[in-house]
């Protein structure tokens, strides 16, 4: 709904720029916005694709894309900003592998947490507070672990699945 509606919004800027530069011919305008709408959707199609592509990927190997922090670390750490990954759950532990880009390739070295408890309260991932987190409707959970304090943000989905596999 969103993306159709991002359409919608950029058909109408797109030939309101093309018609500010090109004035007199509205017909020329509405193709040049419709032919950039239409790469719009082409990108916005394979994005879509990419994410569902990975997302099955994981699902298939019993792991979730998510985001991990430690709150309690010295300021200005890299440790307290949110690291993407992949996070592979198992009864009382997660072991999160740092990752990059949209297919998530890993990179560095895979941390194993062992979990001692999930604070049962969720909190929605907004604002300042999302800066390194590039999807939307995120959520995050905290976690006392053997190291600290940890806080983890997925989909809502993703938080259920990860709850199920740390309490079996």
């Amino acid at each position: 709904m969103a993306l159709a509606a991002g359409y919608v919004v950029f058909f109408f800027i797109a030939g309101a720029i093309w018609w500010v530069f090109n004035p007199g011919d509205l017909a020329d305008a509405a193709v040049h916005a419709a032919m950039n709408t239409l790469v719009y959707w082409l990108l916005a199609l394979f994005q879509i694709r990419n994410l569902r592509k990975t997302s099955a990927r994981l699902k298939e190997h019993g792991q979730l894309r998510a985001y991990i922090r430690y709150p309690e670390s010295r300021p200005g750490s890299l440790s307290g900003i949110w690291n993407q990954g992949i996070v592979t759950p198992a009864a009382g532990s997660i072991q999160f592998q740092p990752a990059v880009y949209d297919n998530l390739e890993a990179s560095g070295r895979a941390t194993t947490l062992t979990v001692e408890k999930v604070l049962p309260q969720r909190w929605k991932v907004t604002g300042k507070d999302r800066k390194y987190i590039g999807s939307f409707g995120m959520y995050a959970v905290t976690a006392l672990t053997d190291h600290g304090k940890v806080e983890i943000a997925a989909g809502p989905e993703s938080l259920d699945r990860l709850a199920e596999a740390l309490e079996g």
